[in-house]
């Protein structure tokens, strides 16, 4: 009789725990510092990570969740991926569930200062119950045990900019959990189930003045490894079983070395969090305030993470297009304009309305004198860029530019690159009708 109310208990603790859609997954307040944890897109960072994060729930109440996470993620220098790997203890009741993850990240430039990111994880996962010595367990149970191991794996995507401006999903669970006993060979697989959806703004300041100390004396000098002060964060927890879930998150980066900031998530409620950030090491704390599970019964809920970055600056590749503009052309100054030469005489592009063709000039800058733009396309030469002067009656400017095409598709794409990655931000497209000879 003994057993089978144990087994009763346990039976119910384990749908408890599949219906409790929010408890799927551990749910983290340290994520702001380590954004690994929920999305594995973010693998690929600019320095090595270490973290050592130990959650608390509901402090005072038995049974409670009890979460320890270990992760390591890094960019591989000078290529577009990233990896990482995670090892996880999730503690609820007499569930507990292991989980064992690696993962691969890929970047993909779309500009000079904007990133998209893939990532995929995976792993084993392993739900194992854990009773008192005076319980003697139930066969079923046993062999429940000996074969719950389940293959565990989560997508994410990453738009990272150097705006401060970033943008995540993440697909937690693409296979569905399983409290009862399950193998890789019976799975289902389920990647819509759950979802996260994030967004942020934590943008990187070069150039900013700190007070440091060093050897008794205190200056100021200049960081290249510096978060502006404000740094906002939202995110959205898709779960189908029920208790969906938003969060925001304000922090303050009081100096370079401690920042302060608060929290609010649907169904927890407030949270305070702190942090410190001395050289390679980190430490942040969050507390969220009483009310879970019910008003009353907890104590709140405490989470601390421990971090360490290692090594030096990691390098994403970012392969820059080959430019028209750069590869032909006799770089010997030509300082004539383009009107006098008989192929593109501005009167004839007035008068000659009996057929014509496009031609499509990637420009740079306009003058309404010739002796600004000659000066002007000199300094382009000596940039080892090809350009030259384009006369245009109609708005009676002289065009410096630098590709002259029949294609449409080349001269905005090569002003998009320029755009991106050259000091040419001012470039543009400008279409001349050229009669037919």
């Amino acid at each position: 009789m003994r057993n089978f109310f144990c087994v009763f208990i346990i039976a119910v603790l384990l749908v408890g725990a599949y219906r409790c859609g929010a408890q799927n997954y551990p749910v983290y307040s340290s994520y702001y510092v380590n954004p690994y944890l929920y999305n594995p897109a973010e693998a690929a960072t600019d320095f090595t990570y270490v973290f050592i994060n130990h959650r608390r729930q509901w402090m005072g109440v038995e049974g409670a969740p009890v979460l320890t996470t270990v992760n390591f993620n890094t960019l591989i220098n000078e290529t577009h991926a990233g990896i990482g790997a995670k090892i996880s203890s999730y503690k609820r009741g007499i569930l507990n569930t292991t989980d064992l993850s690696l993962s691969y990240a890929y970047g993909v430039a779309l500009n000079k200062k904007s990133t998209l990111y893939f990532g995929l994880s995976g792993g084993a996962i392993s739900n194992t119950v854990e009773l008192t010595d005076n319980v003697t367990p139930d066969p079923a149970l046993a062999n429940y045990q000996a074969n719950n191991i389940q293959p565990t794996a989560n997508f994410g995507m990453l738009y990272r900019s150097a705006s401060g401006l970033n943008f995540g999903i993440a697909l937690p669970q693409l296979f569905a959990p399983a409290f009862t006993g399950s193998t890789f060979s019976s799975t289902d697989v389920t990647p819509f189930d759950n979802a996260i959806v994030s967004a942020y703004y934590r943008k990187r300041v070069e150039g900013k003045i700190v007070s440091r100390k060093r050897r008794g004396v205190r200056s100021r000098v200049k960081t290249n490894d510096a978060n502006a002060p404000l740094e906002l964060y939202a995110m959205y927890k898709y779960a189908k079983a029920g208790n969906s879930q938003f969060e925001v998150l304000a922090k303050l980066n009081l100096s370079e070395n401690f920042w302060l900031g608060g929290s609010y998530k649907q169904g927890y409620g407030f949270s305070a969090i702190t942090g410190i950030s001395v050289k390679s090491f980190m430490l942040s704390y969050a507390y969220e305030l009483p009310g879970q599970p019910e008003p009353g019964f907890s104590q709140g809920t405490h989470e601390i993470q421990v971090g360490l970055r290692l090594g030096k600056q990691k390098k994403f590749k970012r392969v820059a297009p080959v430019l028209r503009s750069t590869i032909t052309g006799n770089k010997d100054a030509q300082h004539t304009a383009r009107f006098q030469q008989t192929v593109e005489d501005a009167d004839r592009l007035e008068t000659d309305k009996g057929g014509s063709r496009k031609k499509y000039y990637v420009i740079v800058k306009a003058f309404s004198d010739f002796t600004g733009a000659d000066a002007f396309k000199k300094k382009l030469i000596a940039d080892k860029f090809n350009a030259d002067i384009f006369y245009y009656a109609k708005d009676k400017k002289y065009y410096v530019h630098v590709l002259e095409t029949s294609k449409s598709s080349d001269a905005y794409e090569e002003a998009r690159n320029l755009k991106n990655y050259t000091k040419l931000k001012t470039a543009t497209v400008l279409t001349v009708e050229v009669p037919k000879q």
